[in-house]
């Protein structure tokens, strides 16, 4: 099943989550989302306002503590930008996060070497 991706507010960066089938907490930041995470959006900015403010670490050059892919905005591609060496788990995240999270479920496990390409929809 393809889940269409649309960007929320064209040429605003936005981050979302989604948790991987291991249930391993998973940021997406700078592209397109799930259509239907869309009706979420005051959650979803919520969640990256209370992260960007509380764990820091999560947007820096550093390993953060979640797998985390990024998009340049132009092409439906996301590009892992570092593997966790202690991935977070869902149960782990904070609840601002994790209740965002829980409305996007990757279909498979996101491993050390896995890229997101979105070329006509969810993958």
């Amino acid at each position: 099943m393809t889940t269409v991706l649309r960007h929320p507010r064209p040429g605003y960066m936005w981050d979302w989550w989604a948790v991987d089938a291991q249930e391993f907490l998973v940021q997406f930041s700078g592209g397109p989302a799930p259509e239907h995470l869309l009706v979420h959006v005051d959650r979803v900015d919520a969640a990256a306002a209370w992260a960007e403010e509380n764990r820091p670490a999560w947007f820096n050059d550093a390993l953060p503590p979640l797998h985390a892919f990024s998009c340049n905005g132009e092409l439906p591609v996301y590009t892992r930008n570092g593997v966790p060496n202690s991935p977070l788990r869902l149960s782990d995240a904070p609840a601002v996060v994790a209740d965002v999270a829980a409305l996007v479920e990757l279909h498979k496990a996101v491993g050390s070497t896995w890229t997101v390409y979105l070329d006509e929809g969810w993958v």
